[in-house]
């Protein structure tokens, strides 16, 4: 069993942080991202260790794909009311991603659902959640109130939103490009896959410390 991947020690530092800098606010968005990371690093634990005993892990990582859609809405709709009411355009994604999610488990089965992962439902949820990231830089660029992006928690939130995405949706559009293996036995897909997960944890991480200083200023 490897727990230590580049992408569980990424996940186990940001939940960390969060629960540093995040534990007593008064937001409540900012403490679900603590539950939403202790879940995601769970399901990694979980799905190494049914790997390491020649177990199916399919089955637990399409379960957790119903989390990550619930958790990345809510984030994104926290971060965009503050410019719209953004509640037909996530009630119209989620409802498109659990539509898709539910065909594919009719479709195909209990057997199916634990031996074949929802590549479809991630796909189509990959592409809604970059459309999400691309109208809040939108609607952020539009405002009239002048940011400093350095500090804006929601704007870094939203950046690892985007490039992990985005770049989950590349890998999955262009599969048999990434397939070619680097370093002698890794992967192309499988370096990139831990480099976006990097760069959005990383994100996550600066913007908690964002959130803390900007609680800070206004207490």
């Amino acid at each position: 069993m490897n727990f230590f991947t580049p992408i569980v020690i990424a996940e186990l530092i940001c939940l960390i942080t969060a629960v540093f800098f995040l534990f007593k606010d008064n937001i409540s968005f900012w403490k679900i991202n603590i539950a939403y990371l202790l879940i995601a690093l769970s399901a990694e634990a979980r799905g190494s260790f049914l790997a390491a005993h020649h177990h199916h892990n399919v089955g637990l990582f399409n379960t957790f794909v119903l989390f990550e859609i619930a958790f990345i809405s809510y984030g994104m709709y926290y971060c965009l009311k503050k410019y719209t009411n953004p509640r037909p355009v996530i009630f119209t994604g989620l409802g498109i991603c659990y539509l898709i999610f539910t065909f594919f488990t009719v479709k195909n089965g209990i057997r199916a659902y634990n031996d074949v992962f929802n590549d479809i439902t991630v796909s189509i949820m990959s592409v809604i959640f970059v459309l999400y990231c691309l109208y809040y830089y939108y609607k952020l660029l539009n405002d009239e109130e002048v940011l400093d992006l350095k500090y804006h928690p929601e704007f870094w939130w939203v950046n690892g939103v985007l490039f992990y995405y985005f770049g989950g949706t590349a890998i999955n559009l262009f599969y048999g490009l990434f397939n070619i293996r680097i370093f002698e036995h890794i992967p192309l897909r499988l370096f990139i896959y831990n480099i976006i997960n990097i760069i959005l944890y990383s994100n996550w991480i600066y913007s908690y410390l964002c959130r803390a200083k900007q609680r800070k200023l206004q207490s």
